[in-house]
């Protein structure tokens, strides 16, 4: 299981490394410590929802992997334990 950061430092490195971007493209934007508090509740915002996709994705990686194992499983049954494949033929790891 991956640890997943607060969404205070998630939202400052995610602010800065946006700063960073922009500023390569021309565009520059307030450094983070001079964010006012409005500002800052915004970018901790974004984090929570940035969090929130990465929770949903993995989510839905594990049902996914759930439905392979259990479709692999359903295909090959007991002989799966027993070295053969649906086919019939021996497996070689």
């Amino acid at each position: 299981m991956t640890t997943m950061p607060g969404t205070l430092p998630l939202a400052r490195h995610y602010y800065e490394t946006r700063r960073e971007v922009l500023a390569a493209a021309g565009t520059h934007i307030t450094p983070w410590y001079r964010l006012t508090p409005d500002e800052r509740s915004v970018a901790v915002a974004e984090a929570a929802i940035i969090l929130e996709a990465v929770r949903r994705v993995n989510d839905e990686r594990t049902a996914l992997l759930g439905l392979v194992v259990d479709r692999l499983t359903s295909i090959d049954g007991p002989n799966r334990r027993a070295g053969v494949t649906g086919s019939g033929l021996p497996t070689y790891y």
